[in-house]
Order: structure tokens, then C-alpha cells, then sequence
């Protein structure tokens, strides 16, 4: 068993410490699952990352995590709020080179799985790999090749409305493949209970850096989230947490 923290409490401890001095951070995440996600005990990466920060600062910051959805972080940005933006990508953002924004380091490596029964294994080397198929998409997310090959009739494109969604479709054989994304898979496998059902080729449809996005009026902040990668990769709970969700890559 991990050993537990009581990190909501250390939060308040935290908070009534260097409440006169410290300057807030908004650290957002707009994912709502392990582990991304906060969660009510604090037993996720975003809390444990707040935590952890606020406490090595010393006084000068407090790290606040906040889940928005997307929609929100963009409105947010777009008229300069000021905030961190956990686990994301440059390009995600309109930033590939990484201007717009400071941008630390890749902090977890992430992969979008392709996912099908092992039934009928499909094993991915590309797009064309699912020509002919049926494949499981989530509305308002756009696929990188398969997308082109959908618009030509080659591959079927069924949406839903979340990953979850279509990992049930997928066990009722109401689609042949889907992506889902490395930790979300993980977290879905443990709790269906399914793991045997399923197979996971072993080329991904696409790797990637997860990154902490910052804005450019928190001086200091990006450099000083730079130094405590170490401490982090150090402590119990981070290390259980990736682990757990196949991020210790």
C-alpha cells in the first residue's frame, strides 16, 4: 500500500502557514479523471504537484488547483489571466514553438493507445491500418490521419462523448477500435476489470510531452517548477501514481 499523505489537510496546514506572504498560483487542469483529475482526498498528480510546490517555495507562492473545462481555460487565457495550465502540449495550445507561453520541460510522457478486442487484434502502423473499420472517436476531437481517411469513406467514425463511452462500445462490439489515452486506459482497465478482453498494439497512435504551460507575467514560476522535477520523482505517492497509470516511462 502507498503511504497516504493526508494531503488535503497539509494543504490548509500550507495555506494558513504563508497565507500573509505568498503570491497564488491557479494551477488549472480541465481533465476530470485519475490522474489528472483532482480527486476529494488529494491522491492525484495536480494536488500532490500544488502541494509539493507550495511547500519547497517557501512562502513566495501558493499553488492552487483548480479544475475548469477547456473552454473556460482558453476564455481565460485569451484575456490574460494569469495561471499554470498542468499537463498539456505546446501544440495543443497554438504554441508549437513555444513562445506564446513559458513551457517547462516534459514532465510524464503521454500516449493516445489504440485499442481493440482481442478478438480481433488490430494492430496499428499508421492509419491505414484501420481502413475499413469502425472507429470509436470522441466529439470535437480531431485524428491525425485517420481523420483524412474517414472523410474519404475508408474508415467508419463513430463519436462519442467521452473515452469511457467508447471503451464500452467497444466491449459491446458496437465498434472494432478506438484511441484512448494511455492513463485513461489504465484507469478504465482497473476498474472494469476487463484487462483480458482487451488488446493494445503496440505502436500508439501518436507519443507525446505532457508540459506545464505558464503564463508570461509569473516571473520566476516555469524556472522555479523546473528545479523541483527531482523532488517530485522522489516522493512515494508521485512515483505510485505513475506507476499505477503506466506513466513511469
Amino acid at each position: 500500500m502507498p503511504r497516504r499523505f493526508g494531503l488535503t489537510l497539509m494543504i490548509w496546514l500550507l495555506l494558513g502557514a504563508y497565507s500573509r506572504a505568498e503570491t497564488v498560483v491557479p494551477v488549472w487542469t480541465y481533465y476530470t479523471s485519475p490522474p489528472y483529475g483532482l480527486h476529494s482526498d488529494g491522491y492525484d498528480l495536480t494536488s500532490i504537484l500544488c502541494v509539493e510546490l507550495t511547500r519547497n517555495s517557501q512562502g513566495k507562492w501558493r499553488f492552487e488547483p483548480q479544475s475548469l473545462p477547456r473552454k473556460r481555460i482558453d476564455n481565460y487565457l485569451e484575456r490574460g489571466d494569469q495561471a499554470v495550465v498542468a499537463w498539456v502540449s505546446p501544440s495543443w495550445f497554438g504554441d508549437p514553438d513555444e513562445v506564446g507561453y513559458d513551457w517547462t520541460r516534459g514532465v510524464v510522457w503521454g500516449r493516445n493507445e489504440i485499442v481493440s478486442l482481442k478478438l480481433q487484434p488490430v494492430e496499428y502502423d499508421g492509419p491505414e491500418s484501420l481502413i475499413g473499420k469502425s472507429f470509436g472517436g470522441v466529439l470535437g476531437h480531431r485524428y491525425v490521419g485517420i481523420d483524412e481517411l474517414v472523410a474519404e469513406g475508408r474508415i467508419r467514425r463513430e463519436d462519442a462523448s467521452s473515452f469511457s463511452s467508447n471503451f464500452g462500445k467497444l466491449l459491446l462490439r458496437r465498434i472494432e477500435v478506438t484511441m484512448i489515452p494511455r492513463e485513461e486506459l489504465f484507469y478504465l482497465m482497473a476498474n472494469e476489470q476487463v484487462g483480458a478482453q482487451l488488446y493494445v498494439s503496440k505502436k500508439p497512435h501518436q507519443s507525446y510531452q505532457r508540459k506545464m504551460l505558464v503564463t508570461k507575467n509569473l516571473k520566476g514560476v516555469r524556472d522555479f517548477m523546473e528545479a523541483q522535477w527531482e523532488k517530485l520523482n522522489d516522493h512515494p505517492d508521485w512515483r505510485h501514481l505513475l506507476q499505477r497509470y503506466g506513466l513511469d516511462q
